[in-house]
């Protein structure tokens, strides 16, 4: 029984995340600016987001990217999001 609700934790835990891939356009101190290469949540395919992250990796423009973030996007133009972590692609 233990181990049924822990699993069930762990996936509710995990279901608010959204991880998606995006190429990098500009690059700033702890963040970037970023087109989605696809949709996660409210952030659309080809739409420019302003991504923060507090581990941000050395990146440079045309970078492809995976931004993992809990969800939350602030409805501003372009939209903002904090990431938990930012991995460049190979």
């Amino acid at each position: 029984m233990a181990a049924i609700l822990l699993a069930a934790i762990l996936c509710a835990c995990t279901e608010k995340w959204h991880t998606f891939s995006c190429t990098v356009t500009e690059v700033y101190e702890n963040a970037v600016m970023a087109v989605c290469a696809e949709d996660a949540g409210s952030l659309m395919k080809g739409q420019k987001v302003y991504i923060s992250c507090e581990a941000m990796p050395a990146l440079a423009p045309d970078d492809a990217v995976q931004v993992t973030f809990e969800g939350d996007v602030m409805l501003s133009e372009p939209p903002q999001i904090v990431a938990l972590k930012i991995e460049k692609e190979e």
